[in-house]
């Protein structure tokens, strides 16, 4: 009987050990926190009614709305609805990369128009065409407040050409994600950080801030292409938790 028992108490200690060696240990698991930031704002993304990638016409209709353009001599002159307004000279609201803010005179192409009827808004991509160098990574947006009429500027470098809305505070109010390169280092590794910018009653965009905290960001650090996810750091300082991984 006591035979049977150690048997059984030697097959017991070899499973549990079999058991931990087989364990995965979670916790030095790579995170892609380039997958995580895309996850976590296609739950916060507006969808638009309407988009429209340009097919080299310099006028159109969507919806009820009435889109004409044509280039300047310094950027681009957009008419909605009979209301005209130019690009020449306009700063953007963000960092766009370390040289700081961007004059919007660069841009001579309008890329995309996106209509969101329910919040009132246009949103316009514009780059410049045709490009070489640098200039292929850089592009702006125009937020554009159907009732105000008021303009509001963004730019970016080497951080996605894409125009979306959020809605990150459930406070009525629509959201937009600036986003700004910090460059790349001798190792090849880039920064770029997100700003949270809220509409306000005047219909333009302001940084959005509280009595305790004056800039609601986060920050991504990566290798281009995120290839090597030994170089990816997640840094945050948001109006809710993003990175629940815990390292």
């Amino acid at each position: 009987m006591k035979t049977i028992i150690e048997i059984f108490t030697v097959l017991a200690i070899l499973i549990c050990c079999i058991s931990a060696a087989n364990k995965i240990d979670y916790s030095t698991e790579k995170v892609d926190y380039g997958k995580m930031i895309e996850e976590y704002l296609q739950t916060k993304k507006i969808e638009p009614t309407i988009v429209f990638d340009n097919d080299k016409r310099n006028k159109i209709n969507l919806l009820e709305h009435k889109f004409s353009w044509r280039n300047l001599e310094k950027g681009i002159e957009i008419i909605v609805d009979g209301h005209a307004f130019t690009t020449s000279n306009k700063m953007t609201s963000n960092i766009v990369w370390d040289s700081g803010v961007e004059n919007v005179n660069f841009a001579n192409f309008l890329q995309q128009i996106k209509i969101y009827k329910d919040e009132s808004i246009i949103g316009f991509v514009l780059i410049n065409k045709p490009c070489t160098g640098l200039g292929c990574s850089v592009n702006y947006q125009i937020i554009y407040d159907l009732k105000t009429k008021k303009q509001t500027y963004f730019g970016r470098f080497r951080s996605g050409f894409e125009f979306e809305l959020y809605n990150f505070n459930s406070d009525n109010q629509t959201d937009f994600l600036s986003k700004t390169f910090y460059g790349r280092n001798a190792q090849g590794i880039d920064t770029t950080e997100f700003v949270l910018y809220s509409q306000t009653q005047k219909g333009d965009f302001k940084k959005f801030e509280t009595e305790e905290q004056k800039k609601f960001w986060f920050k991504h650090t990566y290798t281009e292409f995120q290839l090597n996810l030994d170089n990816d750091k997640f840094e945050e300082n948001w109006i809710e938790k993003i990175n629940k991984n815990g390292r």
